[in-house]
């Protein structure tokens, strides 16, 4: 009988390795779509808000003309975003801002909002809280991938020599 090679001790632990990777892949990815269902479902939740204030305050209340312009005033974001290292990982996370020009920007649609201002302004900041976690699962795709690419390059490699 022939002999066969038998892979080496690091190529067989490279190729569980590169099994587990790629199951871990696949679990990332349906958490992504996950995530991108949750986002799609809470901005059409906080638009249906929107049109029913709309409805309720009158079209010209609520619509982009109440929007701020260029020749409007400098105002800071109530919510941004940072880079923070976690466990040796880069990630996002979502940082309540305390600046000092920030604008609550219900009020630019007046004093006297409906109650469906409100909760979607609530459905639209808890969407960012989906966006983020999204762009984190997005971000360890990008990792795996590269992690993948290294552990095959090294399993022909192995299997060259």
């Amino acid at each position: 009988m022939p002999e066969q090679k038998q892979d080496a001790p690091s190529e067989t632990v490279a190729s569980e390795l590169l099994d587990k990777i790629i199951v871990k892949q696949l679990h990332l990815m349906e958490e992504k779509m996950r995530c991108e269902l949750n986002i799609e479902s809470s901005i059409k939740n906080g638009s249906i808000h929107l049109a029913k204030s709309r409805y309720i305050m009158g079209q010209s209340s609520v619509s982009t003309a109440r929007l701020p312009t260029e020749s409007s005033t400098d105002f800071s974001a109530s919510t941004v975003c940072e880079t923070v290292q976690e466990d040796g990982v880069e990630q996002m996370r979502v940082v309540e801002n305390d600046a000092d020009n920030m604008v609550n920007p219900i009020r630019w649609f007046g004093v006297l909002v409906p109650q469906n201002m409100h909760k979607a302004q609530s459905i639209f900041q808890n969407t960012i809280n989906f966006v983020v976690e999204c762009v984190n699962v997005q971000l360890q795709l990008q990792r795996n991938s590269k992690l993948i690419e290294m552990l095959k390059q090294y399993i022909n490699f192995e299997k060259l020599t």
